[in-house]
């Protein structure tokens, strides 16, 4: 798995999250803008949180599971992200910080790659 969409809680497109190559417990993972990503959505809660700056490189942890596979990484303003990725490559993603939340859907075009 080398890329994720991440959508908004509604479904509207937000972020692809590359992972670095080879597949490791430690790899490394960047935020790009969506092409279909409307100003609305980037202007938004999760925009702000998921594009706080410039693109940043963030060490992540990647571990298969029975039920797909899981990324945890922390942004460059503290905001925790997990993203959760079943066997049918669609999943979920949420970013905390303190008492703060948000999250939305997530799906791996690709799929995972043997």
């Amino acid at each position: 798995m080398n890329m994720i969409v991440l959508m908004t809680a509604a479904g509207a497109p937000l972020a692809m999250l590359g992972l670095s190559t080879p597949v490791a417990p430690e790899r490394n993972c960047i935020f790009m803008i969506h092409p279909q990503i409307t100003s609305a959505v980037f202007e938004s809660k999760e925009g702000r949180i998921v594009f706080p700056d410039r693109p940043t490189e963030y060490p992540c942890r990647y571990a298969k599971t029975k039920s797909g596979a899981d990324i945890a990484f922390t942004n460059q303003n503290g905001w925790r992200f997990e993203v959760r990725i079943g066997r049918g490559d669609e999943g979920s993603w949420k970013a905390s910080l303190a008492d703060d939340a948000v999250s939305g859907r997530a799906f791996s075009p690709f799929g995972e790659r043997k």
